[in-house]
């Protein structure tokens, strides 16, 4: 048994827009009412979106009626910016993902998600056992 601290960084791209909701920020959000809508291609693609309103931070899968926010990104970029692998502003500036709507909100974002996770987080939504079975598979 290892006394290791595990990787809280997301392994997919559904935790790692999942897990926005997770280190949603109210203080920095004040009272912001929202919702940023993820059109994810490439391998693990799909729909989500983050609806945020009094003071909360809510993720579904699908596709919003309108959002106040739309990011367009291949899954890879957004699960490497989300791993901190890669900054989203860089990736931004450099045409990784593109951007319809509320530019100011996307520069908030940091701000609004920064919330450290905690290893209890992880745990509520199933990912470190997720990751156990992983690491089992590779031995």
């Amino acid at each position: 048994m290892s006394n290791q601290t595990p990787d809280l960084r997301p392994r997919t791209i559904s935790q790692a827009i999942e897990g926005m909701a997770l280190t949603f920020n109210p203080d920095e959000a004040k009272d912001l009412s929202a919702t940023i809508q993820f059109h994810v291609t490439g391998k693990e693609g799909g729909e989500w979106y983050l609806n945020i309103a009094d003071g909360r931070c809510q993720c579904e899968r699908g596709v919003a009626p309108n959002p106040t926010l739309t990011i367009t990104t291949p899954a890879k970029v957004w699960l490497a910016i989300a791993r901190g692998e890669m900054k989203g502003t860089i990736a931004f500036m450099t045409g990784k993902y593109k951007v319809r709507g509320k530019m100011n909100l996307l520069l908030k974002m940091d701000s609004i998600f920064s919330r450290r996770l905690t290893t209890e987080d992880v745990a509520r939504q199933g990912w470190l056992e997720e990751q156990s079975e992983e690491q089992e598979v590779d031995r």
